[in-house]
């Protein structure tokens, strides 16, 4: 197995997530009537009930439909930007040339791959985790005591599949950006990674896990301490404590998730680079792998990464 400098690595990946702010654009996304009326008091006549039922099923249908929409618009940019922040972080790591544009253009390129590889990711937790939990259910329905019992065993299950999905996943997108594989290939290829260095792997999960603790931790009081003078000014002036949450406690919420979605972006990028350095260092000036398209020459991804 490859021994990974994890320390490394999270460093370098704080300070190119830090010096290349327009990455946090992509950061972001890839870690989320007409007319008038009056009001009757009085008597209500069975009209209008039914007419009050059928503008609260109309409304309902159009909130679904605005969730529906709003949804797919999100999940298309979470897609294209994964792509990108892949990209543009292997860009630098090669130096070759990056910017938002090309990101953009390279993530569309990708689209369809990486919606397959992200749609089959999610199909794989639903199947994985909701099929334990199902089962865990049935033992309960069937046994309480045994059910509690059988905890002990479905608990560091579900951690250990929860593990290797994200690990498999992670690594699955990246063959898909940086390496052009398919869906199913990407996957294969993720599985066949994971499984030759699960203990690096493991490894910076756990330092990344801590980093995501800590964080929140600091990100939580930082937040706690800003939002007390809405507390106040909630009681003086709604819409004033409002105007304040937008201004100051939802910046911050979208500057953190950006810095840190880039970062984490970065920090597999880096870490798959580094496992996959021999492969490509051995594949050198053979001609065996195609450079990623709109690198700069002597940048494509036969050249074995090189790190600071």
């Amino acid at each position: 197995m490859i021994d990974l400098p994890i320390g490394d690595i999270i460093r370098d990946a704080f300070r190119l997530s830090w010096r290349h702010k327009y990455l946090w654009l992509f950061g972001l996304f890839a870690s989320f009537g007409a007319g008038g009326g009056q009001f009757r008091f009085g008597r209500t006549s069975l009209a209008d009930i039914e007419a009050a039922r059928a503008w609260v099923l109309a409304a309902l249908g159009m909130l679904l439909l605005l969730g529906l929409v709003i949804g797919v618009v999100f999940l298309i940019l979470h897609v294209i930007t994964k792509s990108a922040l892949i990209y543009n972080v292997y860009q630098i790591e090669t130096d070759g040339t990056h910017s938002l544009s090309a990101g953009w253009d390279f993530g569309v390129r990708r689209f369809w791959s990486m919606l397959g590889v992200t749609l089959l990711e999610v199909l794989a937790a639903i199947v994985l985790i909701g099929g334990l939990a199902f089962v865990e259910v049935l033992v309960f329905l069937a046994s309480v005591p045994l059910g509690f019992l059988s905890l002990l065993f479905a608990l560091p299950l579900a951690i250990l599949l929860t593990v290797i999905l994200i690990l498999v996943w992670n690594y699955a997108e990246r063959f898909v950006t940086l390496e052009m594989r398919g869906v199913f290939d990407a996957i294969g290829d993720g599985w066949r990674l994971f499984r030759e260095q699960w203990r690096p792997s493991a490894l910076m999960l756990l330092a990344k896990f801590i980093i995501a603790v800590t964080v929140a931790i600091v990100v939580g009081m930082v937040g706690m301490a800003l939002a007390a003078p809405a507390v106040a000014l909630w009681f003086a002036s709604k819409p004033l404590a409002i105007f304040y949450g937008v201004i100051v406690l939802f910046p911050l919420f979208v500057l953190v998730n950006a810095y840190f979605g880039t970062f984490d972006s970065a920090a597999w990028t880096k870490a798959f680079l580094q496992l996959r350095a021999p492969v490509y260092a051995a594949r050198r000036g053979t001609g065996g792998m195609d450079s990623i398209p709109g690198t700069a020459p002597g940048a494509g991804l036969s050249t074995p990464p090189v790190f600071e």
